[in-house]
């Protein structure tokens, strides 16, 4: 018995489309149930490319500040620490603690710190604490061969839920350096660079020195009174600040001038043609801040007559005022006498004298003579 071979019937299944059936037609898309067009996959691939763009976008935006963290608190301490080498006073003032006692930011310029001959050149982070939402720094600044600690104090800050937390800087408190400058200085002259002083800090009194206080970085300062015309010479002093933030006040720095040759004149001029002069005027045998008097015994009244005025001498001072020494000069004081005549007193001027500037710029004088104390 021979095998046959059995075919089933079959029918053609179509691989694709190629676009040649009988009536050149493509076939009809897909339908709803209800007729409607249903999204083609290619449509529904691009709306979820879109979708998929916008989620990475929000990602992008979104997590950094959650996931990435905040800038650490010594990189906000670095951030500070490197103003100050880079003389970036608006940064330190950004940072800085109020000025306490009146003292004054006016020295915190650029220019001032820029001009410094030497300042902070260097720093080193040491120690960095965490506890919670507060964190200390432990650095040390170096100035010149000097090197010293100092402690930065930062509070992180946390916004809302999607805000980045923040390490803020606590307010630094600043060196204070105390400046005595003469009550007709307007301005000081700090690093070459004038500096205008408010004018309620100035004092109320008619000579001498003022007080001011001026908040500053660590450095060394040149100080000076600001120019006071052809009768005086301004002062230099050099004043250091060690490397340090926080609380630190200097010894007092005073400022002042030089009498010029024409300054000394013109003391010596006032000594004999006003204060001298004011002493002849008087009737009393021994006036008071003269620098002469009638014998011991005279107790009347009389006239006082300057026979040779003085020659004077002038010497260095301090706190705003000058030394000067009268001699070689003659006084006569003459006195009624109880028959209708009168009696003649001559007497030595060689007395001890001061002299000072006034609020204008002007020079005055008294005698030390005849007084158990002196109210400047």
């Amino acid at each position: 018995m021979g095998r046959r071979n059995e075919r089933g019937t079959g029918r053609i299944i179509a691989a694709g489309w190629d676009g040649a059936d009988d009536e050149g037609e493509a076939p009809h898309p897909a339908r709803s149930v209800d007729g409607a067009s249903a999204p083609s996959p290619r449509r529904r691939r691009r709306w979820w490319l879109l979708g998929g763009l916008a989620a990475l976008l929000a990602l992008v935006l979104v997590l950094p500040p959650v996931l990435v963290g905040q800038r650490s608190p010594e990189t906000e301490a670095r951030s500070f620490l490197q103003a100050i080498l880079d003389a970036d006073a608006d940064t330190v003032r950004e940072h800085m603690a109020p000025p306490e006692d009146g003292a004054l930011d006016v020295a915190l310029t650029d220019q001032v710190l820029l001009a410094a001959s030497d300042r902070v050149d260097r720093f080193t982070i040491e120690e960095t604490a965490v506890d919670g939402d507060r964190a200390e720094i432990l650095a040390t600044l170096t100035l010149g061969n000097r090197t010293l600690e100092t402690t930065l104090h930062l509070t992180r800050q946390r916004g809302g839920l999607l805000d980045r937390p923040v390490w803020e800087l606590d307010p630094v408190v600043l060196p204070v350096m105390r400046v005595a400058v003469p009550v007709s200085a307007t301005a000081v002259l700090i690093n070459g660079v004038e500096v205008a002083l408010p004018e309620e800090v100035m004092a109320s009194q008619a000579f001498g020195l003022v007080e001011v206080q001026l908040a500053v970085l660590p450095g060394v300062y040149q100080l000076s009174a600001p120019a006071g015309g052809e009768t005086v010479t301004p002062t230099t002093v050099r004043s250091s600040v060690p490397p340090v933030l926080g609380p630190w006040v200097n010894t007092l720095v005073e400022l002042g001038y030089e009498l010029t040759d024409a300054g000394a004149e013109e003391l010596s001029t006032y000594l004999i043609d006003t204060a001298l002069a004011e002493c002849a005027r008087s009737t009393e045998p021994h006036p008071v801040s003269c620098p002469f008097g009638a014998p011991e015994g005279v107790t009347v009244e009389g006239t006082w007559e300057i026979v040779v005025p003085p020659q004077i001498t002038v010497s260095g001072g301090a706190v705003g005022y000058y030394d000067a020494y009268g001699f070689d000069g003659i006084a006569e004081f003459t006195v009624p006498t109880g028959d209708g005549g009168s009696t003649s007193h001559r007497v030595p001027i060689d007395e001890r004298a001061m002299g000072m500037m006034d609020r204008d710029g002007h020079l005055h004088g008294t005698w030390f003579g005849n007084q158990d104390t002196i109210i400047f």
